[in-house]
């Protein structure tokens, strides 16, 4: 039993406890209060915490990257990708056809394949199944283009980094003339495995859908005839527009694309006639292009150079990134 001298002392001690631990209290809270207000006024805090993410989910991408050149570019504006953007894929192939081609790492030169403009379907088929062959286990996506595009390949991967792998993916620049749809093969179209696996399906089968789509479509152009086999496949085409509704996949050169109306003055204007978003999403003047972009076709070897300096190599000072919140949120 406590005594009354006892109970006088011990009373003032636990309120003096309680009152300290009160305080402690207040003290913890009014901390993550001033942490959370600080936070609301240092919008650029979070925004640099989204980047770290998004840079994480980027650097998981496995992707590889397909080039369709041959015996008379490969020397030039092959070298121009393998100097510049290529090696920024996780793998980087060059199909080619001949075997006098030039030596040039990642070359592959396809059997029984033609050469020139009408040699670019079969070489697009034998490449695709080459690569599905040899492989479809090793990378999560695979992008093909030609070896005068310019790829941003951080925007690629970071465009594929948002996407679910399980669901088949047919991702560029979306044409739209009449009857045929297609993703346009200069600026670039990007397959994930899904879609991998079911374009080999259709390459292989005694159907041929290369030829089916040829009198189909009434068409000999490698970019159409694959959409042609994708669509039979069920896998359809994704937008890649950006959350502005821009476009990130870019059918010509910055030059043509840039300056309002100069498209229009070009053989290039029916790209303004049949791409699929012309309702809404402008192609020419300094709306066209998303900040994200990754492709732009017709880059000369010496242009292949110039863009990679200016995108990778010069900076701004005091350049913000919060027109990246949007993207990476």
């Amino acid at each position: 039993m406590i005594s009354y001298k006892a109970s006088v002392v011990l009373v003032p001690c636990a309120c003096g406890v309680l009152i300290l631990l009160l305080l402690l209290h207040l003290k913890t809270v009014k901390f993550k209060n001033f942490s959370l207000a600080v936070e609301a006024r240092n919008p650029e805090h979070l925004v640099m915490e989204r980047l770290e993410k998004a840079r994480r989910r980027v650097n998981r991408v496995k992707l590889l990257c397909w080039v369709m050149t041959g015996p008379d570019t490969i020397i030039t504006k092959g070298r121009a990708v393998l100097e510049t953007w290529g090696p920024q894929c996780n793998k980087l192939l060059f199909m080619t056809d001949g075997n006098d081609t030039p030596q040039m790492p990642g070359k592959v030169v396809l059997p029984h394949v033609g050469g020139g403009r009408g040699g670019l379907v079969g070489k697009s088929k034998e490449a695709w199944r080459y690569v599905y062959k040899h492989f479809r286990s090793d990378y999560d996506w695979f992008y093909k283009c030609d070896d005068d595009t310019y790829t941003v390949v951080q925007n690629l991967k970071l465009l594929a980094s948002g996407l679910q792998m399980a669901k088949p993916y047919y991702l560029g620049f979306h044409i739209n003339r009449g009857s045929a749809e297609w993703l346009s093969g200069g600026a670039g179209y990007l397959l994930n495995r899904a879609s991998l696996s079911l374009l080999e399906q259709q390459l292989s089968s005694p159907s041929n859908c290369i030829e089916s789509g040829s009198k189909a479509l009434n068409a000999s152009s490698e970019d159409m005839l694959i959409s042609y086999c994708l669509r039979r496949a069920n896998v359809l085409i994704t937008s890649s527009l950006d959350a502005h509704g821009k476009n990130r996949f870019l059918p010509l050169t910055p030059e043509l694309h840039l300056p309002k109306g100069a498209m229009a003055k070009t053989d290039y204007k029916w790209v303004l006639q049949f791409y699929t978003d012309r309702a809404t999403t402008r192609m020419d003047g300094s709306e066209c292009c998303s900040n994200l972009a990754i492709s732009f076709h017709y880059i000369t070897p010496d242009a292949q150079r110039t863009l990679h300096y200016l995108v990778h190599q010069l900076h701004v000072f005091g350049s913000r990134l919060s027109d990246l919140d949007v993207e990476i949120a």
